[in-house]
């Protein structure tokens, strides 16, 4: 990538996160951070390029063992949507990064990954993970999981509001909306000018919004679960679908405070769902019955005992669940259906065949 090697090339503190012999960056010299649960990527670097970089220091990307203002440049490709908390993974970054050091970034972009579907990450959802101080080992995720979804407008607004409320000191020097690298993200290149601005210790202001999770005892990658509903008071019938959510509510001002958390049933009581039928077509498989909703989720037992829970898509009144990719049991499994309250139950299990 000729913008990595022209902009961090003839810089020597570097240090580089996620690094990948797939997607090496030729001419840049960095010390290689990795998860310590990296075996995952070291395998497909294996499997797909025949050998994997060396990883120099086993750490989270949010929590760096680094000093402050150590590094001359930060390089993270696909790595910033894996952090639970993006306001404060790039305050640690800032942390270790010198004044005149840059941030360069990589980011997928929603519409050229398999994030399409999901809706773009609000700036208040970020503000609230940065409230409730959202990390990896509150919020932990399957490796491959995305937390937030960006266009590259969504993400320079981030920074933008950083720089207002003086939690960065960047000067944004490049964008590109479509990375010459994969193409498949958006690059960002940033110079730290100068220290945050010390965070201001009150208690806040007014209430600004609420967010609400949809509560399931699993969860849900490649999904977003929260809703922002903006405005001091929350409405008596929120626009989420009924069931039970965790509820917070976040207010004004930076840094955001969290000012109540709560419990909230949503929608009418509905009876105990009733599966009735199963279907494959293809590797979808769907399930009709009776009293199901937009918030049943399903729990398979495998014959060999193994569990496994999924939130399907809701379609059409039926609930669909993708399994292309995901290996089969060897013989039929059983499945029951739960909804969450008001209402609600479980179901008998449903004996499913495997596809013909």
């Amino acid at each position: 990538m000729e913008l990595a090697r022209r902009t961090l090339g003839h810089l020597r503190r570097g240090l580089e996160i996620g690094a990948s012999a797939i997607a090496p960056f030729p001419g840049v010299r960095a010390w290689n951070l990795d998860h310590p649960s990296a075996r995952l990527f070291q395998e497909a670097q294996l499997r797909l390029a025949g050998r994997a970089v060396p990883i120099h220091v086993y750490a989270t990307a949010e929590v760096l063992p680094v000093a402050s203002g150590a590094l001359d440049f930060l390089l993270a490709s696909h790595v910033i949507e894996h952090m639970p908390d993006t306001i404060r993974t790039l305050g640690e970054w800032d942390r270790a990064l010198r004044v005149g050091g840059i941030a360069f970034l990589i980011v997928p972009h929603q519409e050229r990954t398999f994030d399409r579907e999901r809706p773009r990450t609000e700036l208040c959802h970020h503000l609230a993970d940065f409230a409730l101080q959202t990390s990896e080992a509150s919020d932990p995720m399957v490796p491959t999981s995305h937390y937030h979804v960006w266009r590259t407008e969504d993400f320079v607004a981030l920074l933008a509001h950083l720089q207002e409320v003086g939690f960065l000191d960047w000067s944004l020097d490049e964008v590109e909306d479509v990375d010459s690298r994969a193409g498949n993200g958006f690059t960002v290149v940033a110079t730290k000018r100068g220290p945050a601005r010390p965070v201001n210790a009150d208690g806040g202001g007014p209430i600004a919004f609420h967010q609400l999770t949809l509560a399931l005892p699993f969860q849900v990658p490649g999904r977003t679960l929260e809703t922002i509903v903006s405005g001091e008071v929350l409405p008596a019938r929120p626009p989420v679908p009924r069931g039970t959510y965790h509820g917070v509510a976040i207010r004004s001002g930076f840094p955001p405070r969290v000012a109540r958390r709560f419990e909230l049933e949503v929608g009418e009581p509905v009876p105990a769902p009733v599966l009735e039928r199963a279907r494959w077509e293809g590797r979808e498989l769907w399930f009709g019955g009776a009293h199901l909703t937009e918030t049943t989720w399903l729990a398979a037992t495998y014959p060999d005992g193994a569990q496994h829970r999924v939130l399907p898509r809701w379609r059409g009144g039926e609930l669909c669940v993708d399994l292309t990719g995901a290996p089969l049991p060897a013989a039929a499994f059983s499945v029951v259906a739960h909804t969450p309250a008001p209402g609600g139950g479980r179901s008998a299990p449903l004996v499913v065949p495997l596809p013909g």
